[in-house]
């Protein structure tokens, strides 16, 4: 109990004084400080505004994430969380098109950064432990190249699936492939029907073959990004 509560302090700056509000307020900060490099715009919008927009996406998460955290089936929890990111997007609306990559990332980090959190600090506000089974996987490049490498043998946790979006300059063109450094769409450059079908090639991956070894899309996630990432940083 104390390392929990170590953990997410030291991680989260969370404490047990923290109410519901704060503690999704703070994990989805640690989100966005993971990826910010990567919103579009940055170099356009003045430091000032953009703290204001990272703010208005953080309270948007702490009024919208326990609806989403409530819902009872995956068609529920799929619906809501499509608006909540369409809701983010909506934010950046004012500066430009934001990518759906940047808010499924944003949404779905801070989700899985809420399963840390409770699980350490032990509480049981949201029963994300109960939910998890519904979680959408954070995409990013690692889980990316895991998912779809050619090279079956190369991941421990690779999932051999052609679903990475080919590089394309008109949606006309948008199909999956391997995963090639360079010619592969990243994530965060996605829109929703990438996104989408990124999750389902995963979900029924997971659930119809592989449900002996993973217990949900979350599990599989990560350990595949702990694999490449530990990979990468030899």
């Amino acid at each position: 109990m104390t390392e929990g509560l170590y953990l997410v302090y030291s991680c989260y700056g969370i404490s047990e004084k923290d109410d519901k509000a704060d503690i999704i307020f703070k994990a989805a900060r640690k989100a966005y400080l993971d990826f910010r490099r990567r919103i579009s715009f940055q170099s356009q919008v003045p430091a000032d505004q953009r703290s204001i927009f990272e703010r208005q996406v953080e309270e948007l998460l702490v009024n919208e994430l326990p609806g989403l955290l409530a819902a009872d089936t995956q068609d529920e929890f799929d619906k809501i969380h499509h608006q909540v990111c369409e809701n983010i997007l909506q934010v950046y609306s004012v500066v430009g098109k934001q990518s759906y990559g940047i808010a499924q990332r944003w949404v779905n980090q801070t989700l899985l950064e809420l399963l840390t959190v409770e699980k350490f600090l032990d509480v049981n506000y949201w029963n994300t432990h109960g939910k998890r089974r519904y979680f959408h996987v954070p995409v990013d490049r690692y889980l990316l190249e895991a998912a779809s490498s050619k090279c079956e043998g190369r991941f421990q946790h690779g999932l051999h699936l052609k679903a990475a979006p080919v590089k394309y300059d008109d949606m006309k063109d948008f199909h999956n492939g391997w995963y090639v450094p360079g010619e592969t769409q990243p994530p965060e450059s996605w829109g929703y029907d990438e996104y989408l079908q990124f999750q389902m090639v995963i979900r029924r991956k997971i659930q119809d073959v592989l449900s002996d070894r993973y217990k949900d899309c979350i599990e599989w996630g990560v350990c595949a990004f702990l694999e490449v990432a530990q990979m990468k940083n030899r």
